[in-house]
């Protein structure tokens, strides 16, 4: 992958409307396409959301003001401006200064969006003698806003060998007072395969499901699946949710829904935790805190995952 291909397509990219553009598909490079894990069929609001994430995430480690200007050029943010030379304008104006001082720092941040990109791991370069597959992208949606949390859970995998099932596991914390015993998590497919068989614990708090594919999938071929969990009443959940992948991940998108009503006191993102670090940054407040939208959302992306490590959002309730 070449740096400088790679902002010629995001230069490119800019004109116009940008990402809001109504024919985004057809304005992606190759190199953005890979990066942004597009795949044929995908359908337009996931590209576009697909696309948005992949920008966001080589954007979120610049400088503030080369972010800023990152994000006007492309049109990233709320309501942009459907003209380039608009948004230009809007970016002189802010930081005081002409339009070519302010094309120049669209254009550095752009160079240091494509060198961030650069150091991604390749997913290509990468072998897996375990599971047989790879994560795609992972989608995760957290609901806090319902009588018990639901999590929905979205992955589109890719085979490395012949594959016709794939094997999930998760884990609850331990109920308090004394040795009750857990009602057993609700589990569900909302699309793309079946659920032969959920095993877990006699504590409740480690599951192993299968996931049988519709059909078996050749080396190469991939599949996209969601499962949907239903935490049974009295059952605790941690104050934070993370996507710690066992195997490769490429892409992965956490959203955590809170009540109107229960917004927590802090949330911070968590990025590339270690097991043994988990315990200590999912309790204290790290630097980067968040901020729950009208909605009472917060979403957050992430690219190429490294396994093993925790990728994902903390939270303080209220009170």
């Amino acid at each position: 992958m070449s740096e400088d291909e790679l902002q010629r397509e995001l230069v490119r990219l800019r004109r116009g409307r940008a990402v809001t553009d109504p024919q985004l598909e057809e304005r992606l490079g190759p190199l953005l396409r890979e990066l942004s894990g597009v795949l044929p069929g995908d359908h337009d609001w996931v590209l576009r959301q697909k696309v948005r994430d992949a920008l966001t995430e080589m954007a979120r480690h610049l400088p503030h003001d080369l972010r800023h200007a990152a994000e006007l050029a492309l049109a990233l943010g709320d309501e942009p401006a459907p003209q380039l030379t608009k948004r230009i304008d809007m970016l002189a104006e802010e930081i005081h200064s002409g339009e070519r001082t302010a094309r120049r720092r669209m254009d550095q941040a752009a160079r240091l969006m494509a060198r961030a990109a650069l150091a991604w791991p390749d997913p290509a370069a990468e072998t897996d003698t375990g599971s047989g597959w790879r994560v795609r992208s992972f989608a995760a949606v957290l609901r806090l806003d319902t009588p018990t949390p639901e999590l929905y859970e979205t992955r589109t995998v890719v085979a490395g060998r012949p594959l016709d099932e794939i094997l999930i596991q998760l884990d609850l914390p331990p109920l308090t007072g004394g040795d009750r015993r857990a009602l057993p998590l609700s589990v569900d497919v909302v699309f793309g395969a079946r659920l032969t068989r959920v095993e877990h614990t006699d504590d409740g708090r480690h599951y192993d499901l299968t996931v049988s594919l519709p059909r078996t999938l050749a080396p190469a071929d991939q599949a996209e699946f969601c499962l949907h969990y239903r935490v049974p009443p009295g059952q605790p959940i941690r104050d934070h949710y993370a996507i710690v992948p066992l195997d490769p991940c490429d892409h992965g998108r956490v959203r955590v829904r809170f009540a109107a009503d229960r917004l927590p006191d802090a949330v911070w993102r968590l990025s590339a935790v270690t097991p043994r670090q988990m315990d200590r940054v999912t309790t204290t407040e790290g630097p980067d805190l968040l901020k729950p939208d009208g909605a009472g959302e917060v979403t957050l992306v992430f690219g190429n995952l490294r396994q093993g490590h925790g990728y994902g959002v903390a939270w303080r309730p209220a009170g």
